[in-house]
C-alpha cells in the first residue's frame, strides 16, 4: 500500500466539535489515532518508572547547578532555562515555564549528557527514541507556580509524548482532546500529540 504524507494548513485541522488529530505541519496517513495510549503496550516505560528517583536525583542536581551559576552572572542567568521566546513565537504559557533539555530540535546537548549520564543511558535505552530531526525534543520541564500553558498542537503525528512526572503538587494535569488526566509522580502517561492539549518530555517514533 502506497501512503502519501502532505504538509496541512493547522487552520484547516481544527474544530470546535468532537476533537481529532490537528498537527500543525505534517500528517502522515494510516497511524493509530489515539489521545491517550496504553502504557502497558510499551516494556520501557516499566524501566522509566523503575529508575524514577535516579532521574529525580540528576535533575535536582543539574538545577541546583544552573541556579547557582544564574545568581552569579547574568548570561548564566539568561541561559538557565532552554525554553525560548522569539518574536512572539512559542507563547504558550502564562507565568514562568523553563526546560533543562537534552534534546532541542533534534540536537542532543552534550553538557546535558555530562551532567546526567544516567538519565540519557536510561533515556537512549528507549526503542524508538526520536532525535536528529527538528521536532524532536526531550527534556525537564518546570512549570512555576500560577503558571498555564494554553492549548495546542503537535507539528507531525509520526511521534508520541511521554509525559514521566518527577516532583507534581496536588490537582495538577493535562487535558488532551476532551479528557483530562492528573500527573502523579512516577507514573508515565503515553499521549498523542496532535490532539489539541493544554500540556507536554520524552519524544519517540510513533512504532506500529
Amino acid at each position: 500500500m502506497t501512503h502519501r504524507a502532505a504538509l496541512l494548513r493547522s487552520a484547516l485541522c481544527l474544530t470546535t466539535a468532537k476533537p481529532r488529530p490537528s498537527p500543525t505541519l505534517f500528517c502522515f496517513p494510516g497511524l493509530e489515532s489515539a489521545p491517550w495510549h496504553d502504557t502497558s503496550k510499551f516494556e520501557w516505560v516499566k524501566h522509566l518508572e523503575a529508575n524514577r528517583e535516579t532521574i529525580t536525583n540528576e535533575y535536582l542536581a543539574l538545577k541546583a547547578q544552573r541556579d547557582a551559576l544564574a545568581k552569579n552572572s547574568e548570561e548564566a542567568a539568561n541561559e538557565a532555562s532552554d525554553y525560548k521566546v522569539y518574536d512572539k513565537e512559542h507563547q504558550l504559557h502564562q507565568g514562568k515555564w523553563d526546560w533543562l533539555s537534552y534534546v532541542t530540535q533534534g540536537r542532543r546537548q552534550a553538557d546535558f549528557a555530562v551532567q546526567c549520564p544516567k538519565t540519557v543511558e536510561i533515556l537512549e535505552d528507549i526503542p524508538g527514541f526520536m532525535a536528529g530531526l527538528p521536532f524532536a525534543y526531550s527534556f525537564f520541564s518546570i512549570l512555576k507556580p500560577e503558571s498555564s500553558i494554553k492549548a495546542h498542537s503537535a507539528p507531525c503525528n509520526i511521534r508520541l509524548r511521554c509525559h514521566f512526572p518527577l516532583i507534581v503538587p496536588e490537582g495538577c494535569g493535562i487535558r488532551v482532546g476532551d479528557e483530562t488526566r492528573q500527573w502523579e509522580e512516577g507514573k508515565a502517561l503515553v499521549l498523542d500529540g496532535t490532539k489539541r492539549k493544554v500540556y507536554a518530555v520524552v519524544l519517540c517514533w510513533f512504532l506500529t
